[in-house]
């Protein structure tokens, strides 16, 4: 598999939070709270770690 149980965990979380980005009807501070980072840059960087945009560029692009 090559997958730890926290790199699926991630993955869900990050997955969560780019489809409530795509609603556009939370803030950034919101969707990570709502994903269950309880800090924010931690959850800035892991987003960009994993789509290659901050979640606030990912909300404003065409995919979010």
């Amino acid at each position: 598999m090559g997958h730890t149980p926290s790199d699926l965990i991630r993955e869900c979380r990050i997955s969560r939070a780019k489809a409530l980005l795509r609603e556009h009807r939370h803030t950034v501070a919101e969707v990570a709270d709502l994903v269950g980072f309880s800090d924010q840059k931690y959850f800035r960087e892991v987003f960009k770690k994993a789509t290659g945009m901050t979640p606030s560029e990912y909300a404003k692009s065409k995919e979010g």
